[in-house]
């Protein structure tokens, strides 16, 4: 049996992307998810993976093989004078390939570390975990526990609490007049620690938790 030891684990759902509508729709799913990623036994290879909290790791439902520098995961941002922010109300990352035009889009399920709850803030914290992703897509060693310690303290380096009393109610974004655009609808369930399973809570278990 083939043996998983992921580098990094964080929780993300999953989205739907709907590219036949005007504009592009994208829709949050409810169920609560990790994002895990680790280098095969048998190809080398760095696998991207996501599965629900439910399923095991050997059972994720995207697995996708890596081949170095052909992916890259980054946040769907803009930039307001110094600082991020989503054009959507929720934290969105894409991962695109430079191979194809496939892509495939997360949102984060671990609270916002927003003061005022801003559901479309990137923390650093949240931003360190899409630098770690891409640096390992392009086939560099990273250490996870390290990079994540350069998070400054009270910048939310430790904080993975899942944000139980925030939603995203349907993904929007600005449009070039400023106007809100609907991307979607939905609203979907930011999950619940005790979903997450025995296999999860065992030491090492999930690699470098973030």
């Amino acid at each position: 049996m083939t043996t998983v030891a992921p580098i990094i684990t964080f929780k993300a759902g999953i989205c739907e992307f709907d590219t036949s509508a005007t504009p592009p729709k994208i829709s949050p799913k409810p169920t609560p998810g990790y994002i895990y990623l680790y280098e095969g036994q048998d190809d080398e290879l760095v696998h991207f993976c996501w599965r629900p909290r439910t399923a095991s790791l050997r059972d994720p439902e995207i697995d996708l093989v890596m081949v170095p520098s052909d992916g890259s995961f980054k946040p769907y941002q803009t930039f307001q004078g110094d600082a991020r922010k989503s054009p959507t109300n929720g934290r969105i990352f894409v991962l695109k390939f430079q191979s194809s035009s496939a892509r495939h889009l997360f949102w984060l399920q671990s609270k916002t570390q927003h003061a005022q709850g801003d559901l479309g803030y990137f923390s650093p914290r949240d931003l360190k975990l899409g630098e770690i992703v891409d640096q390992l897509l392009q086939g560099e060693q990273v250490n996870v526990q390290d990079e994540l310690n350069t998070i400054p303290s009270g910048q939310g380096g430790q904080d993975d609490d899942d944000d139980s009393g925030n939603r995203m109610e349907g993904v929007r974004r600005e449009s070039q007049s400023g106007a809100a655009e609907n991307l979607g609808s939905g609203d979907p369930f930011i999950g619940d620690p005790s979903n997450e399973g025995e296999e999860s809570r065992e030491g090492g278990a999930d690699g470098g938790r973030a």
